[in-house]
């Protein structure tokens, strides 16, 4: 279960990880804050555990100094974003370290964790 820290609020919520379509939408109410060109590598990421490129691997990973160095410009004007996004739209497990990411990918995402 994730977090949702509302933007611009202070209500929390968890995010259902049981039900792969609860996950995606959860994902498609935040698409707005990421490129456009990014949101399919994000669904790969968290429904199937595919592995993502180097930049949204730092993203996840919380390696925000990493991700600034890997990413084109609007990823790069979109970091703040992509913080609110992962914050309150994907589930905690697939986020905030190495560890993290690579377990995510190793259980295949949350279509294999709900099988």
């Amino acid at each position: 279960m994730g977090r949702r820290l509302l933007e611009g609020g202070n209500e929390t919520r968890e995010i259902d990880m049981t039900n792969t379509e609860y996950v995606k939408s959860e994902m498609e109410i935040g698409y707005h804050l990421i490129p456009a060109h990014m949101r399919d590598a994000v669904e790969r990421y968290v429904l199937n555990g595919t592995p993502p490129g180097s930049f949204l691997t730092c993203i996840l990973e919380n390696d925000f100094m990493g991700a600034a160095a890997r990413a084109d410009s609007e990823n790069r004007s979109a970091l703040f974003n992509w913080a609110l996004f992962l914050t309150n739209h994907v589930p905690s497990a697939c986020k905030g370290s190495t560890a993290r990411v690579g377990d995510w990918m190793a259980a295949g995402g949350v279509e294999q964790r709900v099988t």
